[in-house]
């Protein structure tokens, strides 16, 4: 019980922070372009209000359902679905009353808002906490190089040991793990193998290559690690009763050493209907039947070992690699997105909803305190901002996309299309939350 009102009242407070933030996006400039707003909610007065206080000529709220908020301004179609201004004349205080530029800022000031709060969240963090670096010495096994990576096609192997890029001594693992460091023109590898001294050539197709994989291959590498692991409970790993710390020593009886073995023993078992773990723990062995989840995964990673460095930011300095962190994970939203749509992994598996999240950010604080809660919401961050702009109508993305025909043509699309979008795009979206919350109490009662 103690669990479940701590992850909802961190969950609330995410929500709030990250509700409140994207609709000051749509306030603000509403309110220096003289619209009135006649409505600001945190979370949604459905099915009904929580608190109200009207100052000037907006009701200030909090709503009951948190699954969202808004902001009302006069004179605009959207999740309300009021249009019984169409039939009034136009009044200069109106969304519909000001110049297409004006009304695009205000439709995108969430998505905006919420992209400024990754990125400060994140160079924050890069201030406060640094930024930790993997040195190359400290990888005393080499690579880990998996056999769907392009690295294994380019000549990798696991146990290689990186000397240098391209005749350039090289520090840090984050240095060669990079994708961007393949794009450079004339690169190659110095490597170590056993007894040998090889050089691998990345060839100018990489690109090319990287494309007719269309999406299935990893690119890179890891570092090899010796078989501890970390999980946690939400994973089929830790209810068979694997915990932090463990290794693992066999798999159905076939002994591993390194982590890199464990991924070759699971993914050679897909179908399975459970895998018998010889787990070592201090000074214990045990024995564990672990049911694989559909996708033939245990929900393991290797635990990190290794002594980092820590790279220290000043506060203007740590924007920049905040700002990289805040974009990665946008972009990493959207190769997800792809993978769905393709058919590539299973919708219920990747998308989370509130109950997922607030269990993500339970586990995160209980692990890292508010470090985790903050990490966490900047992804949520990043994440709600990816989503706004997506060409949905009844999101952000969606009004944009009406304004930008607006913009071009001269003129508003019709209010019959416009009703009719708003009111498709409602449906998807509700259809959406419903999958997701049934997805979510089902994977946590059954999964």
């Amino acid at each position: 019980m103690n669990d479940i009102l701590l992850y909802t009242g961190l969950l609330l407070l995410s929500l709030g922070i990250l509700v409140f933030w994207h609709e000051l996006g749509h306030y603000l400039p509403a309110k220096w372009f003289g619209m009135r707003v006649e409505k600001f909610y945190l979370f949604f007065d459905w099915p009904r209000k929580l608190f109200s206080k009207t100052i000037g000529e907006t009701e200030y709220g909090i709503g009951l359902l948190p699954l969202g908020g808004y902001v009302k301004i006069s004179g605009i179609i959207d999740e309300n679905m009021d249009k019984a201004h169409i039939d009034q004349p136009v009044q200069p205080y109106e969304f519909r009353a000001k110049p297409v530029w004006q009304k695009l800022i205000v439709m995108t000031g969430g998505v905006i808002m919420n992209v400024i709060l990754g990125i400060v969240i994140f160079s924050l963090i890069k201030y406060t906490q640094g930024e930790q670096r993997l040195p190359l010495s400290e990888l005393k096994y080499g690579l880990s190089v998996p056999d769907s990576s392009i690295a294994k096609e380019l000549g990798f192997q696991s146990g290689d040991k990186i000397l240098s890029l391209s005749g350039t001594p090289v520090k840090y693992f984050e240095d060669i793990a990079n994708p961007g460091v393949l794009l450079n023109e004339q690169l190659y590898f110095d490597v170590v193998r056993g007894d040998k001294n090889l050089k691998i050539e990345i060839p100018g197709d990489l690109i090319e290559r990287f494309a007719d994989k269309k999406g299935k291959a990893g690119l890179l590498f890891y570092p090899n690690q010796e078989s501890f692991v970390v999980t946690d409970s939400s994973f089929p790993a830790f209810k068979a009763g694997i915990r932090n710390g463990d290794r693992v020593l066999a798999i159905d009886s076939q002994p591993v050493y390194m982590f890199d073995e464990v991924r070759t023993a699971i993914k050679a078992r897909k179908g399975a209907p459970s895998l018998a773990l010889t787990v070592l723990r201090n000074q214990d062995t045990l024995q564990l039947s672990v049911p694989p989840d559909t996708a033939g995964l245990i929900g393991i990673a290797p635990q990190d070992r290794f002594r980092h460095d820590t790279i220290a930011y000043s506060l203007v300095g740590a924007f920049v690699p905040g700002s990289v962190t805040a974009f990665t994970i946008i972009f990493d939203t959207f190769k997800g997105f792809k993978k769905i749509f393709r058919g590539e992994v299973s919708a219920s598996n990747s998308v989370a909803g509130p109950v997922r999240i607030a269990g993500m950010i339970g586990v995160n604080f209980k692990r890292d305190g508010w470090l985790g809660f903050w990490m966490l919401t900047g992804m949520l961050s990043m994440a709600l901002a990816f989503m706004n702009i997506l060409p949905i109508p009844a999101l952000d993305g969606g009004h944009v996309i009406f304004l930008l025909i607006e913009g071009i043509t001269g003129k508003e699309p019709s209010l019959k299309v416009r009703m009719i979008a708003q009111q498709a795009g409602m449906v998807i979206l509700l259809s959406l939350m419903a999958f997701v919350l049934f997805n979510d109490i089902f994977s946590t009662l059954f999964g």
